[in-house]
């Protein structure tokens, strides 16, 4: 992970949350039902151009069981944009906002990065355990952060502009080093090949 060449940014959360689909349709595949819950870390590279100039980020997936916690900091290391995903009708991974969000500020301090809170899953609105807007916005304003409610597989333009906007806020409050565009963007998939068990649906 010391290696990357890109910007870095992780999606933290619990494990069945949605963050792998939130990062594959960002890069423009499509939402798949069968994603299975990832076991190591990996990563897509994005190219962003802002002003006429090419930025690269690295999107980070990362383990989400408790049993694999310990890996957490691993992954946050480096990172300049955060995104917390929870799934709005889970409460536990709602309730584990606090957690993750202690452990990047353990890991990064207090500047330097970006973080915002996105809640995934929201074509499930109806569930009975649908966290109320009301929560999810209290809970984020409390924090002092961007909030994002989506769909990995219902409102993939929604999350990628989310994703656009973050990318536009970091390089505009920390200007990172930039190439001059040459009018090509391309997407390429790098880091550990994703080694997956037990399937989940992660919508």
């Amino acid at each position: 992970m010391s290696d990357d060449k890109g910007i870095k940014i992780v999606l933290l959360g619990e494990a069945g949350v949605g963050k792998t689909n939130l990062i594959q349709v960002s890069i423009g595949k499509k939402f798949d039902d069968n994603t299975s819950s990832t076991l190591t870390g990996s990563y897509v590279e994005k190219e962003y151009i802002f002003e006429n100039k090419r930025y690269v980020f690295d999107l980070w997936d990362t383990v989400g069981q408790e049993l694999y916690r310990s890996l957490s900091k691993l992954f946050i290391k480096n990172s300049k944009i955060v995104i917390i995903v929870f799934a709005i009708n889970s409460r536990p991974s709602f309730e584990q906002i606090d957690f993750w969000y202690n452990s990047v500020k353990e890991s990064l301090g207090n500047d330097g990065y970006i973080t915002a809170l996105v809640g995934n899953k929201s074509d499930l609105y109806e569930d009975p355990e649908a966290i109320p807007d009301e929560e999810m916005e209290k809970k984020a304003k409390e924090m002092n952060l961007k909030l994002k409610i989506t769909s990995a597989c219902k409102d993939a333009e929604g999350f990628k502009s989310f994703l656009n906007e973050l990318m536009e806020d970091y390089i505009k409050m920390y200007k990172p080093e930039g190439v001059k565009d040459d009018g090509k963007t391309k997407f390429k998939i790098g880091g550990d090949k994703s080694k997956t068990k037990g399937k989940k649906k992660c919508c």
